[in-house]
């Protein structure tokens, strides 16, 4: 009789992780998703720490005006790595560009679709390519969206 008990209680839990998986777990709103992902070097506010974690205020938009920009606020290894899922990544990526300024003209917002296979080539060196970025942004201050999908915006790896 217990044996049989035993089963049963098996297959009872087994179905209801089974219905469980069917279901997608409630997804976070992208200010909760910066607080539990990002604040914790970049700060609440966005400032990061000087010499460490770049400061993203002012900032975040206008790599979107330069070839290879989009790209690196994607494959940062703080969004690529962090577990999110690709929709949750473009969700934050977009809220961030908003909240962190300044406003950029013409934005396209990021998609699952495109943050994807980018997160999965995630930049190994940061620092070098934000570095040949800034070079860009100080070089011309009235720069203009790259189109999405173009060369500029999505170089060879």
């Amino acid at each position: 009789m217990r044996w049989v008990v035993g089963v049963g209680l098996a297959v009872l839990f087994a179905s209801a992780a089974l219905g469980a998986a069917d279901h997608e777990p409630p997804r976070r709103s992208a200010a909760v998703n910066y607080a539990l992902h990002c604040q914790g070097c970049h700060l609440p506010d966005g400032s990061g720490m000087a010499g460490k974690v770049p400061d993203m205020r002012g900032v975040l938009g206008r790599y979107l005006q330069i070839p290879g920009g989009r790209n690196y606020i994607v494959q940062v290894p703080g969004n690529a790595n962090a577990r999110l899922s690709d929709r949750e990544s473009a969700e934050l990526l977009n809220w961030l560009v908003h909240k962190m300024g300044p406003d950029t003209p013409r934005f396209e917002p990021f998609t699952a679709q495109e943050v994807g296979p980018l997160r999965r080539n995630w930049l190994k060196q940061p620092l070098a390519v934000r570095t040949d970025l800034m070079a860009k942004l100080d070089g011309d201050a009235e720069l203009q969206p790259a189109p999405i999908g173009s060369a500029a915006t999505n170089p060879p790896h």
